[in-house]
């Protein structure tokens, strides 16, 4: 008989609440053709609790929760902070039994269950256990028939009239985010705005397939100014941000390589690399050295281009990029424009800005041209003249001038070294 795996267990509480839907993975490997390698991992359950052989027994060890006495309890490790109240989104793990079973029939003891107590969803309970909870407390509680799964049971799983163990861990507890508009001042924003960050990353991935590469550049800077405004609880809600970030910086350098707006397209490699996301991401290294060869910033570009090739040796569109680079930098060479300047503008230094210009304008792999440092005022003034008379701009951004075929807005409030 070939086995079938299920793309997510079985949550008994959404199966006799809201329903469940069964989905096949169809990516399970069965183990036949699993190489073990040193990187392979066994994945444990961790159970916590142990089987009850005699119910009456335990339950002379425990206290009421209720008035009608349906759900009894008895502390295994104290907790702390304020009593719950319908206003709390709370985590717990858990291992469920049934009396004399060497075996807990429902167990969550990996990722916790989070449980908004406006609308649990829980059987009334295991909602009433919850409630009676403390952050970090541990108890046991015998949970009545009459507030779990009835008289009837679940057949053939759950039987009649069925009493039952549970093992309970509360993690955390936050305050409910509300609805509507987000508000930055609320407590548990996160996890709101990673819901909406992740409804603009998948928009934009439609819009970029679509080759709407504008509007999914906007989608995804709304989704990095969400997450850069959102207050952090914890180191893990960080771990989750960075993730998200080098995501997004990364498809905005795509998208913006696309519109061929170059600068900006470093300016979101630079945040990839202030999140150490840059050099050890092949194709990161890949967007950043496309954005500089189009700035002219050849040596920066081929040291990128290398390092990515190294982590993708066989990748034939970074060994065509760095062909490019090579070649670019040969016939850009503007190294004659040193050598010819001086104190008064020449007909050698006047010949050699018309070749730059003539050859930055007919190239259509170069968006911009940094030209070289060391030019007086006067020579610039000169570049300038020429480039108006191309229908060119010559722009200064920071402290390098750069030869354009049209404006690049960039951002007032950045003053990152666009150049890296």
């Amino acid at each position: 008989m070939s086995s079938i795996a299920l793309d997510n267990p079985l949550d008994l509480r959404e199966l006799f609440t809201t329903g469940s839907v069964l989905e096949i993975n169809e990516e399970y490997d069965n183990g036949e053709h699993r190489i073990e390698t040193e990187d392979t991992h066994e994945k444990k359950i961790d159970i916590f609790g142990e089987p009850v052989t005699s119910l009456e027994d335990l339950v002379k060890q425990l206290t009421p929760v209720d008035e009608d006495e349906y759900v009894k309890k008895k502390i295994m490790e104290e907790g702390g902070g304020l009593p719950l109240h319908n206003g709390c989104t709370v985590s717990v793990i858990y291992s469920a039994y049934f009396e004399g079973s060497s075996e807990p029939f429902d167990v969550n003891c990996g990722k916790p269950l989070v449980v908004n107590l406006d609308d649990s969803g829980l059987l009334p309970g295991l909602e009433i256990a919850v409630k009676s909870m403390l952050v970090g407390e541990v108890a046991v509680f015998v949970l009545s028939y009459q507030v779990m799964y009835g008289e009837l049971g679940v057949p053939p799983r759950i039987k009649p009239k069925a009493d039952c163990i549970f093992y309970i861990k509360l993690i955390k507890s936050l305050v409910t985010p509300e609805e509507g508009p987000i508000n930055f001042s609320e407590q548990n924003i996160f996890q709101r705005v990673r819901a909406e960050v992740t409804t603009l990353f998948k928009s934009g991935l439609v819009l970029h397939k679509a080759r709407n590469y504008s509007v999914a550049a906007q989608l995804f800077r709304k989704g990095v100014a969400l997450l850069h405004k959102c207050r952090l609880a914890d180191e893990e809600e960080e771990k989750i941000q960075q993730k998200s970030l080098l995501r997004l910086y990364l498809n905005l350098a795509v998208c913006y390589n696309k519109l061929k707006q170059p600068l900006k397209a470093c300016i979101s490699c630079n945040e990839l690399n202030r999140l150490n996301g840059l050099w050890n991401n092949g194709k990161a290294l890949y967007q950043n050295g496309m954005a500089l060869r189009m700035i002219g910033q050849f040596d920066a570009a081929s040291k990128r281009l290398q390092r990515a090739l190294k982590l993708n040796p066989d990748n034939s569109k970074i060994q065509e990029e760095i062909a490019l680079v090579n070649k670019l930098r040969d016939s850009c060479s503007q190294i004659q424009l040193i050598d010819k300047s001086s104190s008064t503008i020449g007909e050698d230094f006047k010949q050699e800005v018309e070749r730059v210009v003539k050859q930055f304008k007919e190239n259509p792999n170069l968006c911009k041209l940094t030209l070289p440092a060391g030019l007086n005022e006067s020579e610039i003034e000169y570049i300038k003249s020429v480039c108006e008379k191309e229908n060119l701009f010559c722009n200064k951004v920071q402290k390098n001038y750069l030869l354009d075929k049209e404006t690049e807005n960039l951002p007032v409030e950045t003053d990152v070294d666009i150049f890296l």
